[in-house]
């Protein structure tokens, strides 16, 4: 462990992606942390600045911070050197393996680790608060937007997060992450395609958000069944591709709710199992094996954001 302040060779730090289980707008949304991580590595070098995103295959440097903000304007690595007062002397290398598009969030994940990892290097200690500020900033100078997955990211688990940036605000409700592990499966549908003829759904935001503060309520007293009706109500992604609503038709018909998340190519499917004898989930899974689909070994995150 370096003294307080005093800056490190190596840091390496590692957040969780995010699954929204419900809700859209300026929310209130729940979301799930995934075991699908983002990640950056932040070392010390003699002279210069050096970023690399494996995400997106890019590269660049730079003598300075400055310089390489100029050339870099949408990297988080350059935006986070230069919000938190480095000049040079740092390699930069971030990571997050799950493909852009799929449909779990990544993006806040990478904004909390790369800002987490350069502050360390620095020799910061940052509060919680304070952390999830700056990785906000670094991503709105970046150009990205993901607000609710933040707390998401720096906690793990299971977020409710309402309001908007600057006013977010975030609770961990008291739900049990092994239920969730038994009722939750994520579903590819294959390379996302164009909508397309999409059938518009007839319930607009406000009931989203109206089913959000419902499906909070019954998780939290454990009435798992409850949910499949609830998520089911959801509005339908009027942008969802032709292979997401076959797997929601798919699992709808086997008594279980799918939410297609956003325009990437999986589905969220909600089935709790039996208790006593094959269930929902059962049927579901029985279901998508004779379409030739399988399940996403996925699980809940309970770790959070972590440095080393």
């Amino acid at each position: 462990m370096n003294p307080a302040g005093a800056p490190a060779q190596a840091v390496t730090a590692s957040a969780p992606g995010r699954l929204e289980l419900s809700g859209e707008g300026d929310g209130p949304r729940l979301s799930v942390a995934l075991d699908r991580r983002a990640s950056c590595r932040v070392e010390a070098i003699q002279g210069g600045v050096e970023i690399e995103s494996k995400e997106s295959l890019t590269k660049a440097s730079a003598p300075g911070v400055a310089e390489l903000v100029d050339c870099s304007p949408r990297s988080l690595a350059a935006q986070a050197l230069a919000l938190l007062g480095a000049a040079s002397g740092f390699r930069v290398v971030t990571e997050w393996k799950v493909p852009a598009g799929s449909g779990i969030e990544g993006g806040a994940a990478l904004a909390l680790a790369t800002t987490a990892a350069v502050s360390r290097a620095l020799g910061r200690e940052d509060e919680p608060a304070r952390l999830i500020a700056l990785a906000r900033e670094v991503a709105e100078r970046a150009g990205r937007t993901d607000d609710h997955g933040l707390h998401a990211a720096l906690f793990g688990g299971v977020v409710l997060t309402r309001g908007r940036a600057g006013a977010l605000e975030a609770e961990r409700p008291a739900i049990d992450p092994g239920r969730i592990d038994e009722s939750l499966l994520v579903v590819d549908g294959g390379a996302a395609e164009a909508a397309g003829g999409a059938e518009a759904s007839p319930l607009g935001p406000s009931a989203s958000a109206s089913r959000t503060g419902p499906i909070v309520e019954a998780l939290r007293c454990g009435r798992y069944e409850d949910v499949v009706a609830l998520l089911a109500e959801e509005p339908r992604a009027s942008d969802a591709g032709p292979a997401q609503r076959r797997i929601v038709e798919l699992v709808r018909a086997a008594g279980g709710a799918a939410r297609p998340l956003g325009t990437g190519r999986l589905v969220a499917v909600w089935a709790p199992p039996g208790l006593r004898g094959p269930g929902r989930r059962e049927a579901v899974e029985a279901a998508l094996k004779a379409s030739g689909l399988k399940p996403l070994a996925v699980r809940v995150d309970l770790r959070g954001l972590e440095l080393d």
